[in-house]
C-alpha cells in the first residue's frame, strides 16, 4: 500500500505525510473497513495541525495488481477558487422515456456481468461515442442498447435538463454516458461543457469521461482550454485525471494550444508526473505527451527538464 499527498502549496510531502500517519508498506484488507477509518483519523489531525479549506482522501484498488493507493488530496486555505462551483440543483425533474433507470439498470447487469468473470477489464464495443467502460459485446447486455440509440437523439434536451437540474447526484452522474448517443460529437461536448463546475465530482468525472472520448475521435478541438485547466486544478483525484487526459485530446487536435496549455497546466502535470499513483502519472504522461509532440519516456525528470527549457523558452524578449 502506499500513500501519497496532493495539492498543497504551504506545507511539504514530507511534513503531511507524518501529520496524516497511516504508515505505508503493508498489506491491507479492505473490507475490514480499518484503513478507512485510519484515513479519516489521518484526515482529522490534519485538520487540526494545518490550515486548510478542504482535506479529502481517495482510496484506490487495484485489483489486477493487487495494490491499493491512498491519496490525500488538499486544498490550502487562500486556494478556495478550486472550490468554486455551480450551486448543487435542488429538481425532480422527469426522467425521458425511462432512459436514466434504463442506464442504472443496464450499469447493475453490467456489474454483476463483471463480478461473476464474465467481462473483461476494459472498455466493450458499443455505438456511442463513449462506451461506460464495459460496451455491449456481452449477449446479455446487447439487447439492451438500442433503447439508448434511439431514445436519447428524441429526448436529448430533456436528458440535459435532468443533467442541470437533477438533485439526485447519482443519477445525474448517469446522464453523460446517456449523452454519448447524441447525434454529432459538437451537440454533446457542448452539453457536458458546463458540468465541469457541476458540485458533484462524480458528476464531473463522468462528464469528462465522455468529453475524452468524443474528443478523441474528432477532427478539430471541441472543448475550450480555460475550463479544462480550471478542472485540472479541482479538488479530487478524479478532477485531475480526467481534465489531463482531456487536455491533452484537445491540444493533440489544435496545436496551436500547445504553449497556453503548456504555460498553464505544465506545473501542475510535473507534480502528477512524479506522483507514485498511476492514475495521477497515467494522465500526466498522456498530456505532457501531447504537449511535447513526442513520448519523453515515464522519468519525472524528463518531463521537468523539457517543460522548464519551453518556459524559459517562451519567456518575453527571449531570442529563439
Amino acid at each position: 500500500m502506499s500513500v501519497e499527498v496532493f495539492g498543497s502549496r504551504r506545507y511539504s510531502r514530507e511534513e503531511l505525510l507524518a501529520v496524516f500517519g497511516v504508515p505505508e508498506g503493508r498489506d491491507v484488507d479492505l473490507s475490514s473497513g480499518e484503513l478507512v477509518r485510519e484515513a479519516k483519523q489521518g484526515k482529522e489531525r490534519l485538520l487540526s495541525r494545518f490550515a486548510f479549506a478542504r482535506v479529502g482522501c481517495t482510496i484506490t484498488n487495484h485489483e489486477d495488481t493487487r495494490t491499493v493507493e491512498v491519496t490525500v488530496n488538499l486544498v490550502d486555505v487562500g486556494d478556495e477558487w478550486r472550490l468554486d462551483f455551480a450551486p448543487a440543483p435542488d429538481g425532480a425533474p422527469e426522467d425521458p422515456a425511462g432512459l436514466v433507470a434504463a442506464w442504472a439498470s443496464y450499469e447493475e447487469q453490467a456489474g454483476a456481468l463483471y463480478r461473476a468473470g464474465q467481462l473483461p477489464i476494459g472498455d466493450g464495443p458499443c455505438r456511442a461515442f463513449h462506451c461506460g467502460g464495459t460496451g455491449f459485446g456481452h449477449p446479455t447486455l446487447a439487447p439492451l442498447e438500442e433503447r439508448f440509440v434511439t431514445g436519447v437523439p428524441a429526448h436529448f434536451e430533456a436528458l440535459v435538463r435532468v443533467l442541470r437540474t437533477e438533485k439526485d447526484e447519482h443519477r445525474r452522474s448517469l446522464v453523460p454516458f446517456l449523452l454519448a448517443y447524441g447525434r454529432t460529437r459538437e451537440e454533446v461536448a457542448e452539453a457536458l461543457l458546463p458540468s465541469l463546475r457541476d458540485s458533484s465530482a462524480a458528476v464531473r468525472n463522468n462528464a469528462m469521461r465522455v468529453l475524452w472520448q468524443t474528443q478523441r475521435g474528432a477532427s478539430k478541438a471541441l472543448v475550450p482550454l480555460v475550463p479544462v485547466v480550471r478542472a485540472l486544478h479541482g479538488p479530487s483525484a478524479t478532477d485531475r485525471n480526467k481534465a489531463s487526459v482531456l487536455l491533452g485530446a484537445v491540444v493533440e487536435k489544435d496545436p496551436s494550444l500547445r504553449p497556453a496549455a503548456l504555460r498553464e497546466a505544465g506545473p501542475v502535470l510535473l507534480q502528477m508526473v512524479a506522483m507514485r499513483p498511476w492514475t495521477d502519472r497515467e494522465g500526466a504522461l498522456l498530456a505532457l505527451r501531447a504537449l511535447a509532440g513526442r513520448d519523453l519516456g515515464e522519468t519525472p525528470e524528463a518531463w521537468r527538464a523539457w517543460v522548464e527549457g519551453e518556459a524559459a523558452r517562451m519567456e518575453p524578449g527571449r531570442q529563439p
